[in-house]
């Protein structure tokens, strides 16, 4: 096959296994900003093989090396989790890049942020005891500045509203205390007549009479939802500090677990996810359901790219019956790196047909949807 008959995309694969070494015999060939990247990270692993450094390159047994996390971070980024993972492998054991593994002061040298910990999950099974204990306090110091940040906003817009009549609106009789107004005003009867004059009402505050909402929160945790994982466990902890609202957390991939009651630990909650697996949709909607005992004032929050691994008529069946007994569903879209919505739009169409509401939210967003459907 001579390379006329090659087309553009299959020569663009070959210039990537091939290397910067293949530049001048392949430069009819371009690449773009992302190919260019994945060069990069391609050539930071596998130029040892050209340049005989397997074994004496920084990053070996025991020493630091900061590029080394970097480079983690941007191939998780970069390739699809199977091709990843494979580099990963090689980095490991072929070229024993283990200055992430053996040693915490590595850690010291990069800042804390969620890229990082992101890398650390995935690789927390292989951490040796000192780094683990490391990688915990990361996982813990990321986790409190995501909390400083939006549980002010989460108390702020689930802050009990005030009453009108109690600044000088009408009043309304269904919140008449009467039990108390009784008390206070049997000073003021009148023997001689067998009136009781009422001095004064008492009424109590709506949002006290009312029961509270019901929050469920499931995440998927299949590898391409890390950074989604590690904001959702954030957020359904603040959730579970609030009175008004009692949170439940599921966790799905395969299988389902309930997190709910690690959620007063979220940086623990992490440590223990398993990232990765398949996804398995309609069992957590099934799971929840399950436990929904007032479905008017229960919702349900799906975070997931919503590309179910098996079939999506048990999932959709899930979906018609939690929005048919009330339950207010919202399947909350992945964003990207670029925080542009990327999940699978058919089956976002398919859910909305069966009643559920699909969006693409912040964090911050998705605060304010849940104060103004439960406050409304």
């Amino acid at each position: 096959m001579t390379r006329r008959e090659l087309d553009a995309d299959t020569l663009r694969r070959w210039r990537l296994v091939l290397g910067a070494a293949a530049g001048e015999a392949m430069q009819g060939t371009r690449l773009d900003k992302t190919d260019q990247q994945r060069d990069q990270a391609l050539g930071y692993l596998y130029d040892r093989e050209r340049d005989g450094q397997q074994r004496d390159r920084s990053g070996g047994i025991g020493r630091a090396d900061p590029a080394a996390v970097e480079w983690l971070g941007k191939v998780r980024t970069l390739f699809p989790q199977t091709a990843a993972d494979v580099l990963q492998r090689d980095a490991l054991e072929r070229y024993q890049l283990h200055g992430l593994l053996s040693d915490p002061a590595v850690l010291d040298t990069v800042a804390p942020s969620m890229d990082l910990v992101r890398i650390l999950l995935g690789l927390r099974h292989m951490l040796p005891a000192p780094v683990l204990a490391k990688a915990q306090e990361i996982v813990a110091k990321v986790v409190a500045e995501l909390e400083a940040r939006l549980a002010p906003r989460a108390l702020s817009a689930f802050a009990p509203r005030r009453q009108r009549h109690a600044h000088g609106g009408r009043p309304r009789l269904s919140d008449l205390d009467w039990a108390r107004t009784m008390r206070h005003n049997l000073r003021h009867y009148q023997v001689d007549t067998g009136e009781l004059v009422v001095e004064r009402l008492f009424f109590r505050r709506r949002h006290e009479q009312r029961l509270p909402w019901h929050l469920w929160v499931l995440v998927d945790q299949s590898g391409s939802m890390s950074e989604s994982v590690i904001h959702s466990a954030v957020m359904a902890s603040i959730f579970a500090r609030l009175k008004a609202v009692r949170t439940r957390m599921l966790l799905f991939a395969d299988q389902v677990t309930d997190a709910s009651s690690q959620l007063h630990a979220p940086e623990k909650l992490l440590m223990s996810v398993q990232i990765g697996g398949g996804t398995n949709i309609g069992a957590a909607l099934a799971c929840a359901r399950a436990q929904i005992e007032t479905p008017r004032r229960s919702v349900v929050v799906l975070i997931s790219d919503l590309y179910e691994g098996g079939s999506r008529a048990p999932m959709l069946r899930e979906v018609a019956s939690l929005t048919r007994s009330g339950v207010t569903t919202l399947a909350l879209a992945a964003l990207d790196r670029q925080a542009e919505p990327d999940y699978d739009r058919t089956t976002a169409q398919q859910m909305m047909a069966c009643g559920a509401e699909v969006a693409a939210m912040t964090p911050d967003a998705l605060i304010d949807w849940l104060a103004t459907r439960m406050q409304r």
